[in-house]
This record gives C-alpha cells, structure tokens and sequence, in this order.
C-alpha cells in the first residue's frame, strides 16, 4: 500500500471517530474508555499531519515504503475498526433505553474479540505511531511529541479494561437482533460456529433471519447480504483483514458499517467466485411479501447475474433458491431468466389432494393451539371438543385466520369458561381475515383513538418507538410547552396501545407495527380507490384509512411540537452536543427530519396552516433554526449559513410560503447562502418542485402601488452559479427532475455551463442515466461517450477534493482506476492534494492503493 494514501485515508478516519464521539459523548452508560480514546486522537492526528507533511517530500525508494508500510497500514486498520465500533454504538442506541449502551457495546466487543476493545486499539495505533516516529528511515515527531506518545500508551495499558477479560470466557449464544421491520432477528443454527448437520454427512454453514415487511426494507437487503458474508468463516477473515476479495477490486465490507445495496451484492458475487469460500446457498422465502421496489431490485440483480449474457456466473458457487406466490408480476420480473435448464418448481395448492394436506397441517396446527388455551383458562374435555368441533366447521382455513381467531376466542372465554359461553362465542365466529381483524378492532374502548394510533402507524416514515408515540398521541393544537406533555413510561404506553388495538398492533423492541402486512391492506384505502368502494358491508375498517388523510394527522402532529415554546426559549445551542438535544426532547429528531415530507404528503391546504408555517419557517427565529439544524443533520453534510426563509420554504416545496415571501419589499430572490453559495432556485431545482421553480423564475408579484415606489425586480437567474460554478440546471439534470429540466430551459438556463470541474447538466444527466433529461438537453445531438464523461468528472472531482460528486460517480458506474494524461488515478490525485474524505471513500470503495502512478515523463 502506497504509504501516503494511506496516512491521508487514516487522518480521515480518525476525524469520523472524533466527530462520532461528539455525538455520543453524552450517553449514559457509554464506558470511560472511549473519553480516553478521544483523548488521545489529537496527539494521533498531530503525528499522522507530520508524516504527511514529510512524506509529500520525499523520494522513498521501494525498500523505504516497505518498511514503513505494515505500521501505517496496521495503524489505518486498527482505526478503522474503531471507527466501526463508535459507529455502531452511535447507530445502534439512538433509540435504546437508558442503561443499554454499554451493553451494546460489551455485546459487539464480545462478538469481535478482546482486541476490540476500543482502548487497546487505540494503543495499537499509538505504538505503530510511536514506531513511525522513531524509525530511522523516517523520523516525524518532535522528542515533546515521542514522550507524548509513549505516555500516552503507558496510560492506556494501567487504564480498566472496558469489557473484563473474564467475560470473553462466559459461553455464548453470539445471537444478534437485527434493526428491522415486525420481529426481524438473526440466530445462529448451533452454538458460535454456524453449523447446521443436513443428515447427509455434511455439515453447512447457516444463517437463519426472518422479518416482516417494514419501512426499513432497504437496511434488511443490505443487512441480509452483510450477515451471508459474516457468517463463512473465510468471508469473515476477510471481513477483518484489509486485503480485497480475491481477483477484484473489492474490499471486503467492515463489520457494522453502511454500505449501499449494490457495493455488498457486488462483494457477495465477488467472494463468491473464491475457492476457499465454499459453497453459498441464499435462500429468500416469501419473496412476494417484499415492497414492489425492494423485491424489483431483488430481481434485477438475479436475472443480471444469471443471465445467458453473464459468464461470471461460471465461476460463482453461489446458488439462490426464490419461493414465492405466483403473482404474475413477479413471473414478468424474472423474465430474462426463461432460458433451458432453469429449474423452476411449480407447487400447486389448487387441487383437491394438496388443498386436504394444507388442511391436515392447519387442523394439527389448531388441536396445539386449543390444548395450550384448554391449559390456559382450564378448559373441561367436553369444553375443549366443543371448541375444536366449531373452529373445523369455518370452511378455507389459514394460519393467520387461526391464529387472529384463537387469539380472539381465548380473550373472550377467559373469564366466561362454561360451555354456553363457549357456544356463544364460537357462533360469531369470523369466517375470514377481514372479518377477524374487524373483530379485533371492534373491541377497542376507544375507536376514535385507536383509529388516530393507526393512522400514525401507517403513515410514519419509520417504525416509532414507545417513547416517540406517546407525545404523538397525547399532543393537541392547544399544547404550548414540551414539558406540558408530561411523560409516561414505555410499560404505560404500550399498555395503553394494546387496550387501544388488541392484537392488532405488535411491539417489538420498544418499536410499533402492526401485526401483518395483511393488516394494512385491511385498513389503507388504495390511491385508485373512490371513496364508496371503501365501504364494506359489516367491516366498517376496512380501507377505512385514507392515505393524504394520515400524513395530514401526522403532518399537523409534526408542526404542534415544533410550534412548543422550549424550541424557542431554550434552542439547540449551536455548539452544543444535537445527541444529547434530541434525546432530552423525544420525537424532535422524527419531527424535524419528517414533518415536511407528511405536509406534501397530506391533504392540508397551505392557506389553512399558513401561519405556523410561517413560524417554522422564519429562519430568523431560534426555533426554526433548532429543527434545521436537526433535520441537516440527516443529510450528513455541512449546515449551510446564512439560510433565509425563502430558501427553506423553497428547500422543503412550500408553495404558499414562497409566494409570501416574494410579496415581501425586501426580498432578494436571488441571495445566497454563506456556506455553498446557493439561490433557492438552485435549491428548489436540485430537489424537483417545479412549481417553486415556476414561483421563482417568474420573481416577486408587485402590486401596482408598490411598483411606483420600488424598483423594477426581476425573477430569479436561471443560470446562477454557486460555489463550485454549478447551476440549477446541473443539480435538475443531476437528480432526475425532468419537468424542471424543461422549465429552466424553457427561460434560457444553459445545458453547457460548465462546473468547476468541468460537469455540465448534460454530462451529469448522462453520468445518473437520466437519458430522458439528456434528450430534452442534446435534442438529438451527440453528447459524447458516456464513460469519457464519468473518467473527466472523477478525475476531476477527486483532485479538487469535491467527495459528494465522487460519491455519486462511483454509485452510478464510474471506474475507480481510470488514470489521467499524466498517469494520475483518482486516489494518487486526492492523497496528493490531501483530501483526506475522497481517501478514505475511494478506499473503501476499493480503489487499488498499489497502483503504480507514473507521470508524462514516466516517473
């Protein structure tokens, strides 16, 4: 590894570490080692920008870098496992009670290995440091900063172990919840080593996961392929040594951290082609209950790999079996794939022998079921055959209606047990899922309630906790103060929930769903379903939830607690820790990143709520400032100062808000934000409102009697460049927004301004696939070769250091080991200029660091 890449992407790591650790510092329970870590990564980072500065210097002959390669790779290696570790800490108890981050924490450690302990990594990197510092073919540090350092080790080594060594002596399960939808988790098949004995004298590697649908489907594909390549004990070798995957360019993906859906199908088929891998099975059952996107991608991936015009998959031994209901939109998914040979299984249900087995299985099923409620509520023999005898005359069984109906009975018997009561309630017997859910839900004390709960339910972005539902639910408009709201425990709440839905709702790890994906079908009125046709006889929920109607419910619940006094008497203090903010005011975090998007969503109209939105919105106030900063905290980039209330409302597409402040004398449609030097336009283009846009462009409404006095103001300039030279046209082409693509065009914005680094929209348009964009740029002319444009732009992007287009290149296809006319790749360009995040991107996307760079001359 080149020895100046890699101190360049190590300075970057450890700057995520630091700034991680702000986010944390404030969480109960976190151990006191991880204050020593950050404690000493000043002293890391002051000794790693000596040794940058001094290797930019020099000349080191390949001896030279092979000396000093294992201590600045194992330092880059021991830091990135740090990273990874505060990382899942950070991500893992956002919403944990108080109390569980060091279990967390103690849980992983005990998973990865003593070496893991976050104190003696960083004093493995402080001695490869220290080795650094003193080898006399590259001295770096001052004799102050060589004491420093071994002080420094010295202190770690006397400090208390964060995780006892006699912990890692304790058996263990090493079982591992996985954050997802319903009941989500993974479990191992036997003991720590994954192994499953098929009965044919082989033993296999298993991984077991079940879930049920959520909002969070993206994570459970990435989760799920990052959990096949943890569980082979080869691929997790790989997992914690640097080295590639075999043969490609690929890393193999760290423990815990984020990767996008393609870069883990990528390692997985990449891994996959190893011999030492073994055989891989994936086997992903019920694939029609995933989301119509997530199982298309799904899809997609497959018929690539298997494709007759795929030769890699010759060397995969990787093997998928897919079971699904034969929905004919999934069979048109796979379609690519009808080639010989393919084995596909048809098992039919239809028939009268099939349909009597499903029936022997489920009859097995509800004898079990009724002798655990005959123990349950002390049932007589009698009792027990008589109930048995009504649940067999519901003709078309299936397990969901046993087990919604068994659940309901033995709520009704258990405390009228006699057989009149028995008779009773097995004579109202539901005779489907609808009609059982119905049941369910006509229990509810308080169906108004209950119906707002579902409403939330249904329309939240993400599954809410226990703590984040009970402000939803108790908050009304005539609420003025968080602290008016009061607090009840989790235990309280999800008592009150239960009484409200019955079974209907499920709580998992102190998060709320509903019981099935089943359940909303029942209750969400389709888009293209009229008002009348949600009416069902008898069912008065069924398709009883209209959908702008719940994110109008939540919408409105978002804005009152943004609207509460302590967002404006007490703000987030700019330098403050956000962590320790948030967690002090639950649902503040899902309001401020959430509430715009159930605005857009809903079916409020804007002149009704005018005012709070202007209250939000004012970029003036504390409050608006305190959700801002919050909600750009989402976005993982810099906050932008300066933002003026015209550029929020034009940010977020609120029409009524934009128009109120272009009828302001003092407006500058035109101004800039202090951070990227941004117009609204630029921002509204970049997120696709194009009635915004059309507000914009067209420039502030001046009534007669105020033109006489103002000067003429026009609208906003369509071609107005921000920090990096860029246009909204580029940031439109960019994201794919074609009707402002078209409307910016329309009023003379120009397809070949170019950037700093020389992007225009059409080459942008063309780098994202947006080939109807480049068509309405080009009409029809030849915009060059897709590929050169992508080399030009990552070149480019990478040497002045600009991450988020790297980023965004590299997702869309762009090859990481083009070199330039001077032998120059993107990663030699980044670390000699010293841009530590394109690094540390580039390198963990799996550029090659051993590439040999040769400029025009040949050295």
């Amino acid at each position: 590894m080149d020895p100046l890449s890699a101190i360049a992407s190590t300075i970057a790591v450890v700057q995520a570490i630091s700034s991680t650790y702000k986010a944390i510092q404030h969480l109960r329970g976190l151990p006191d080692e991880f204050n020593e870590v950050n404690r000493n990564l000043p002293l890391a980072q002051d000794t790693l920008g000596l040794a940058r500065e001094q290797l930019q210097g020099l000349a080191l002959d390949e001896s030279s870098k092979g000396a000093l390669q294992p201590l600045v790779c194992g330092c880059e290696e021991k830091a990135k496992m740090l990273q990874a570790i505060f990382e899942k800490v950070e991500k893992g108890v956002k919403n944990a009670k108080d109390g569980s981050v060091l279990d967390f924490y103690r849980t992983s450690v005990l998973r990865l290995g003593k070496a893991h302990r976050v104190e003696t990594l960083m004093q493995g990197m402080l001695r490869d440091l220290d080795a650094l510092a003193t080898n006399q073919l590259f001295r770096t540090a001052t004799r102050s900063q060589m004491t420093e350092l071994k002080e420094a080790i010295n202190q770690l080594s006397n400090v208390e172990s964060s995780v006892p060594d006699s912990d890692f002596d304790s058996p263990g399960t090493n079982s591992q919840h996985i954050a997802s939808g319903g009941t989500g988790y993974q479990s191992n098949i036997t003991g720590q080593d994954h192994k499953i004995n098929s009965g044919s004298g082989r033993l296999y590697n298993a991984q077991t996961m079940n879930f049920v649908q959520s909002n969070e489907d993206d994570k459970i594909r990435r989760d799920t392929i990052l959990q096949t390549l943890h569980t082979s004990p080869y691929l997790a070798r790989k997992n914690r040594n640097p080295d590639r995957v075999p043969g490609t360019s690929y890393k193999a993906p760290a423990a815990n951290s984020y990767y996008e859906l393609w870069e883990l199908w990528d390692v997985l088929v990449m891994a996959s082609q190893d011999n030492n891998a073994g055989e891989i099975v994936c086997i992903l059952d019920a694939f029609d209950e995933c989301g119509d996107q997530e199982r298309q991608d799904l899809a997609n991936a497959l018929c690539e790999l298997y494709g007759p015009e795929n030769n890699t998959k010759k060397n995969v031994n990787l093997k998928f079996l897919v079971t699904s209901r034969p929905y004919e939109k999934i069979r048109r998914g796979f379609q690519p794939l009808n080639i010989p040979g393919l084995p596909i299984i048809h098992l039919k249900g239809e028939g009268d022998s099939e349909i009597s087995k499903i029936a022997r299985e489920i009859d097995i099923y509800i004898k079990d079921r009724v002798s655990h409620i005959r123990a349950n509520v002390h049932l007589k023999a009698n009792e027990e055959q008589l109930l048995l005898q009504e649940l067999r005359r519901i003709p078309n069984q299936t397990y969901l209606w046993v087990y919604l109906t068994l659940e309901w009975i033995e709520a009704e018997i258990n405390n009228k047990i006699n057989e009149t009561e028995i008779r009773n309630v097995t004579s109202s017997l539901p005779r489907t899922v609808d009609e059982a859910y119905e049941k369910i839900l006509a229990k509810s004390k308080n169906p108004e309630e209950a119906k707002k709960l579902l409403h939330i339910i249904v329309a939240a972005a993400r599954p809410l906790t226990l703590a984040e539902m009970d402000p939803a639910l108790t908050l009304r408009q005539n609420h003025k103060s968080y602290e008016g709201l009061g607090r009840r425990p989790d235990e309280r709440v999800g008592k009150y929930i239960r009484e409200l839905c019955g079974l209907f709702v499920n709580i998992t790890d102190a998060k709320i769903y509903l019981l099935h994906q089943t359940a909303k079908e029942f209750l969400v009125q389709n888009d293209t379903m009229h008002s009348s046709e949600g009416v069902h006889k008898g069912l008065k929920w069924k398709h009883s939830l209209r959908p702008r109607e719940s994110h109008r419910i939540l919408a409105e619940i978002c804005i009152w607690f943004l609207l509460l006094a302590e967002f404006e008497t007490h703000p987030l203090d700019e330098s403050g820790p956000l962590s320790k903010y948030v967690e002090d005011h639950t649902f503040l975090d899902y309001s401020a990143t959430n509430w715009a998007a159930h605005f857009r969503a809903s079916d409020i109209e804007e002149d009704v709520v005018i005012e709070p939105l202007q209250r939000i919105c004012d970029a003036r106030s504390r409050r608006c400032l305190t959700w801002f900063r919050i909600y750009w905290a989402s976005t993982h980039t810099v906050f932008p100062r300066d933002f003026t209330t015209l550029m929020i409302a034009s940010y977020f597409g609120l029409e009524q808000i934009v128009k109120h402040q272009l009828g302001l004398d003092d407006i500058n449609v035109d101004s800039r934000d202090g951070t990227y030097q941004r117009s609204a336009l630029s921002w509204a283009s970049e997120n696709g409102f194009d009635g915004v846009v059309k507000l914009l462009i067209k420039g502030p409404k001046i009534r007669l009697i105020k033109a006489i006095r103002l000067p003429f103001r026009k609208g906003a300039e369509v071609d107005a460049r921000d920090r990096d030279d860029r246009t909204p046209l580029s940031y439109a082409a960019w994201n794919g927004h074609l009707a402002v693509v078209r409307r910016l065009v329309k009023n003379g914005a120009r397809a070949d301004s170019k950037d700093k680094i020389g992007g225009t929209p059409v080459s942008y348009a063309l780098c994202t696939g947006q080939q109807d964009i480049v068509h309405e740029l080009v009409k029809g002319a030849q915009a060059g070769s897709v590929d050169e444009i992508r080399r030009e732009l990552l070149l480019a992007a990478a040497e002045k250091g600009h991450e988020p287009i790297v980023k965004r290149l590299l997702e869309n296809g762009a090859a990481m080991e083009v070199v330039d006319s001077n032998g120059q790749t993107p990663l030699s360009w980044a670390a000699k200029n010293g841009h530590e995040a394109v690094v540390k991107l580039l390198v963990d996307k799996g550029a090659d660091v051993e590439a040999n760079n040769t400029d025009a001359a040949g050295r």
